[in-house]
């Protein structure tokens, strides 16, 4: 016989197999931990097994109860039949009285208004009647595009960017779980595109988007959305905290940091929180701050890292090392970051675009570290580094090749063949680096060609007409 509540008025109906009424659950079930687990997840099957459990209802009970073959009750009980449908969540929510609200649905009363309409009849009477569907306009800028020849790719990504925009005006009155399917597309397309496209075309959209998380976490959705939403909102911050930082925002940038932190905290997502403490080390190197960056790696070595993880966190301690002067410390960071790179990450790790971290990023870091010594052993061991990173970069899969790191890899072989004497080599490193659109120009490279200028006022290239001349077209970059 199946357990039940002692003290509930249902149980004498709960023992006789033969009674289709249903019984009467305990008062507190709907708030019984497993009970509320498995609503929070809408896990159907779950549900069915604790409201059996509580109350001695068979099968056949539940399936009068809600409407249904006893065949679909027993299937979805058993995990073979999935409940995705609104209309079998509102019959069982009916049939079994669950709170409405437990599993995403409007209140009963909202319901039944939205399903009938109030008409007058001739005598003054009135009657609800089954409301009639209504044509509606809805505004999705189509009105732009009328009249205006557009090519098939265009047209295709205005039509993807309008059914977007729908889905997100709709869903975001109730957080439907489209909104957050749609949401998660974006922000993956989003981190793609980040790595090639200009900071000041991220930050309008990112933050547009960013904004509806925020809006949507505030209305109140249940636990599984909310750890979604979360997560979706502390890669939106990572990717404003690199557009701020690209922009030479770096205060700005590290309070888009912090958020995404917190994110990660709410969304109990250890991948993304070892991403944001390995930005944040890399916002505080940009200001110059090598202790406090230090500081975070050590924060993101704390949370275990592996894989891409640890690459990157290794990486950036590396930075940090040569700042200090530490060359032995410097070059173990990086063995440890090539042989991590390879070893798999933590499960659920973000594996797209700005959230990467691949192979030529570990050979881009070295050079980016090995630069700042002056032994010939290390400037060899760069220039090395920055031409099979740049290799790595070109001949790479679109969606991994980093422009801003690829422009300044550039720059880092130019610095490495400059403490080797070879001046002419330094040329021809930057000539891909003076030719780049205005608008594809960040922070970064503006900081690392001024190192070569200060490098280029040395004594030994006053008399060196090739210096003189790479100075000024740096000036005019």
């Amino acid at each position: 016989m199946r357990p039940i509540a002692p003290d509930h008025p249902g149980r004498k109906a709960a023992v006789t197999s033969r009674n289709h009424e249903l019984p009467a659950p305990p008062a507190d079930l709907w708030d019984r931990p497993d009970m509320t687990q498995a609503l929070d997840q809408r896990d159907m099957a779950t549900v069915l097994k604790t409201f059996q459990k509580w109350t001695g209802a068979t099968q056949g009970q539940i399936a009068t109860a809600c409407g249904m073959p006893q065949s679909h009750i027993s299937e979805i009980r058993n995990g073979k039949r999935q409940v995705i449908t609104l209309a079998v969540f509102e019959r069982l929510a009916n049939g079994l009285n669950i709170p409405r609200a437990r599993l995403g649905l409007d209140d009963e009363k909202a319901h039944q208004e939205s399903r009938t309409t109030t008409t007058v009849r001739s005598d003054g009477s009135t009657a609800n009647t089954p409301a009639q569907p209504t044509r509606r306009t809805v505004s999705l800028g189509l009105s732009a595009a009328i009249g205006i020849e557009m090519l098939p790719g265009e047209l295709v990504t205005a039509t993807a960017r309008e059914s977007a925009a729908f889905v997100r005006r709709i869903g975001g009155a109730t957080v439907d779980p489209l909104l957050i399917e749609q949401l998660a597309d974006d922000v993956a397309r989003l981190a793609v595109e980040a790595i090639a496209t200009p900071p000041e075309d991220m930050l309008t959209e990112a933050h547009h988007m960013r904004t509806q998380v925020f809006a949507a976490l505030d209305q109140g959705c249940r636990p599984t959305q909310m750890r979604d939403l979360y997560l979706i909102g502390g890669q939106l911050s990572g990717i404003l905290a690199y557009a701020a930082l690209d922009l030479d925002e770096p205060r700005a940038a590290m309070t888009n940091a912090r958020s995404a932190l917190m994110c990660a905290d709410m969304a109990g997502h250890t991948g993304l929180a070892i991403w944001v403490r390995g930005t944040q080390s890399l916002i505080a190197r940009f200001a110059t701050r090598y202790t406090d960056a230090h500081q975070y790696i050590r924060a993101g070595m704390a949370l275990h890292p592996t894989g891409a993880g640890l690459a990157r966190l290794a990486s950036g301690e590396a930075q940090c090392l040569a700042h200090f002067g530490d060359s032995t410390g410097t070059r173990a960071a990086l063995t440890t970051a090539v042989k991590a790179i390879d070893s798999p990450g933590i499960p659920g790790d973000i594996d797209t675009g700005l959230f990467t971290f691949t192979r030529a990023k570990t050979h881009y870091y070295g050079a980016s570290s090995l630069i700042w010594f002056t032994d010939r052993a290390d400037a060899a061991a760069a220039e090395d580094a920055a031409t099979t990173a740049i290799d790595l970069f070109q001949t790479g899969p679109a969606e991994e090749r980093f422009l801003t790191d690829e422009i300044l890899a550039h720059i880092y072989l130019a610095t490495a063949r400059l403490l080797l004497g070879n001046i002419d080599g330094v040329v021809d490193a930057l000539q891909p680096v003076l030719t780049i659109p205005r608008e594809n120009r960040v922070s970064w490279h503006r900081r690392r060609l001024d190192r070569i200028v200060s490098m280029l006022n040395a004594q030994r290239y006053h008399n060196a007409g090739s210096a003189a001349d790479l100075r000024h077209e740096i000036a005019a970059f």
